[in-house]
């Protein structure tokens, strides 16, 4: 998701990515987000990619 705006990135590749809930620590792999989390049921904007930190901070 976008730092501003809170939509979701566009990608050019259709390959899965990891998904990690903030709530529960719970990770989904995955194509796209998904809508919540199937462990706690947190909402999908609890969830960050795994990697993007790393991407935000260099």
């Amino acid at each position: 998701m976008t730092d501003k705006t809170g939509a979701l990135r566009t990608r050019t590749e259709e390959t899965p990515t990891t998904w990690q809930c903030l709530t529960c620590h719970f990770e989904v792999v995955d194509r796209m987000l998904p809508r919540k989390c199937p462990r706690c049921g947190a909402s999908r904007v609890k969830f960050v990619e795994v990697g993007a930190q790393a991407e935000n901070e260099a």
